[in-house]
């Protein structure tokens, strides 16, 4: 194969979206019965989600740098943040929920919220989420499986979250540079594969 085949050969393995969401999934081995078994267990912890916003939220108040985003506008936060954590144990993996996912990234990004903040409140929930199941369920061995599928929820969440930052980059270089969104991704896949 010439060069400039192996080259467009390279160029053509840019992704989409849908693609990639598939790739995700398989990779981290996410099963449909894996997101059933979090309605199984809505019921055991729902009740802890308002404790879990509430101390998400004290933690944001508590450092100068996140504590800005948060003024004023604390209760309406909580109570949206309280409903995307509820959502996560009743809504079906699927093209809504995927949508749902880049809806709250856009949004994110439109309120200049960094990613860095994102990636510190998915930790943050990875973190809490183990031990309530643990002592909810009283089973360390279907405890170690719930707590999967809330982890693998929660990563595919983050995934798609950070995947609307990755676009207004890219929407952002192209207006500032005028290069088209193609040759700009073209660009970049170049250069990861050179």
């Amino acid at each position: 194969m010439s060069g400039r085949a192996q080259l467009l050969r390279k160029l053509s393995m840019v992704t989409s979206l849908e693609d990639n969401i598939r790739v995700f999934l398989h990779i981290n081995n996410f099963s449909d019965s894996q997101h059933q078994d979090l309605s199984k267990v809505a019921a055991l912890v729902l009740p802890h989600i308002p404790r879990i916003t509430d101390e998400f939220y004290q933690r944001l108040a508590s450092e100068p740098l996140t504590a800005r985003y948060i003024e004023g506008r604390l209760e309406g936060l909580k109570n949206t943040h309280t409903q995307w954590l509820e959502s996560l144990f009743k809504a079906q993996i699927d093209g809504d929920f995927f949508e749902n996912q880049l809806r709250i990234g856009r949004t994110h990004v439109c309120a200049q919220i960094p990613p860095l903040f994102v990636a510190g409140s998915m930790s943050f929930l990875r973190s809490v989420f183990p031990s309530i199941i643990e002592k909810e369920t009283g089973n360390a061995e279907g405890a170690g499986a719930i707590s999967g599928a809330i982890l693998k929820t929660l990563d595919l969440c983050h995934y798609l979250i950070d995947h609307a930052y990755e676009q207004d980059r890219l929407s952002r270089i192209t207006g500032a540079t005028g290069l088209s969104r193609p040759l700009l991704e073209n660009l970049i896949a170049l250069k990861q594969r050179a």
